[in-house]
């Protein structure tokens, strides 16, 4: 017997080498800003084309929140690749954020 033709995968949600990050937000408040301007700074240039983030604002998905286990934002969760990570804050030492996410940092 023959097996079934395989299809092709495109790389998209869940795949090796693809991140998955949730952040939540509160609002327009300052601090929820600065994260998402830090977290596409970091997708563009260490996830170029390998990431997908969805933005999740608690003011109006508070159930979200509870289901994540969210108390304090902004935070952000890495989906995939497992294990899940959280980190807190806005993003801003991207040092640590590397660390946190398994990511390769620029030597300095």
């Amino acid at each position: 017997m023959s097996q079934p033709p395989r299809a092709k995968r495109s790389p998209g949600k869940g795949q090796r080498g693809h991140y998955v990050l949730r952040l939540f937000t509160a609002g327009d408040g300052s601090n929820s800003k600065q994260a998402m301007v830090n977290l596409r700074r970091l997708c563009r240039e260490h996830l170029s084309g390998r990431c997908t983030i969805e933005v999740v604002d608690v003011a109006r998905d508070f159930q979200a929140a509870v289901r994540d286990n969210i108390l304090v934002t902004p935070a952000l969760i890495l989906i995939a690749p497992r294990p899940r990570v959280m980190i807190l804050g806005t993003l801003g030492d991207l040092q640590k954020v590397l660390v946190a996410l398994r990511l390769p940092g620029r030597e300095a």
